[in-house]
């Protein structure tokens, strides 16, 4: 299932709630640099005037 979305996709939980918009996926910070977390994305959404972000699991989203 990995790389089902890229950055930009318009998203949302499978379960329903607010769109979400795709930052990329979702990175392990390492003293080498970042590495790539292939099923899990970081999202963002509006929240009335500011911006929330979090990481979800690929199995849960779809597209919006």
């Amino acid at each position: 299932m990995a790389n089902k979305f890229k950055e930009g996709d318009i998203i949302r939980l499978i379960s329903g709630g607010r769109t979400m918009t795709v930052n990329g996926h979702a990175v392990k910070h390492t003293a080498s640099g970042d590495i790539p977390i292939a099923d899990r994305y970081e999202c963002f959404w509006m929240d009335g005037i500011k911006v929330q972000k979090a990481v979800f699991r690929e199995e849960i989203l779809k597209l919006a």
